[in-house]
């Protein structure tokens, strides 16, 4: 019986580590993953493309139709699903995520920094990749707390293992590893 049922949304900044951690829970602990950017980029194309042509507005509804698709979808039912890092803000979104388990990666600037230092491809974090994202951070803070029904500490020297494990052990070992003990957590 799971501590909190499936499916899980993972939230929380961008380059906080959600895809990553979300793919470990599928290789290491064999529940499915779906990214929703991915889904996003397999539909429209390019996500920067999306923003220069639709803006964030016309991005956050496809994102929200995408969210509210996955969701509702009985195949992603035992799934991992990760958000990109604004959809959690969008008021279309909020409501899909209520009654759900929504885990939430919490990081900090020194953990991200490598991750984002001179990023061009994030529409977001322009021109400043470092100010913008503590920025962003700061605003968006509170919104990923309140939503989240599990909080990951992401923040270095903390794995992706660790991370998936922690997340695993919440969900009350939904599966059965994929790979026997998992022994890098």
């Amino acid at each position: 019986m799971s501590t909190h049922p499936l499916p899980v949304v993972l939230i929380g900044p961008m380059a906080a580590g959600k895809s990553r951690v979300a793919q470990r829970m599928a290789t290491r602990y064999g529940l499915p993953h779906v990214d929703t950017d991915s889904v996003i980029e397999s539909r429209h194309g390019a996500i920067p493309e999306i923003f220069r042509t639709r803006g964030e507005d016309g991005f956050r509804r496809i994102e929200a139709e995408v969210v509210a698709e996955l969701l509702a979808d009985p195949r992603h039912a035992r799934s991992v699903i990760s958000l990109g890092g604004g959809a959690p803000m969008s008021p279309l979104v909020q409501p899909l995520l209520e009654g759900r388990t929504v885990a939430y990666v919490d990081v900090d600037l020194d953990t991200v920094r490598p991750r984002i230092r001179g990023n061009t491809t994030r529409p977001l974090l322009q021109p400043d990749p470092e100010a913008r994202w503590a920025q962003i951070m700061a605003e968006r803070r509170e919104t990923f707390e309140r939503l989240a029904t599990i909080t990951l500490d992401g923040r270095a020297p903390r794995t992706v293992a660790q991370m998936a494990r922690e997340l695993y052990d919440a969900l009350g070992a939904p599966a059965a590893p994929a790979h026997g003990k998992d022994r890098t957590a």
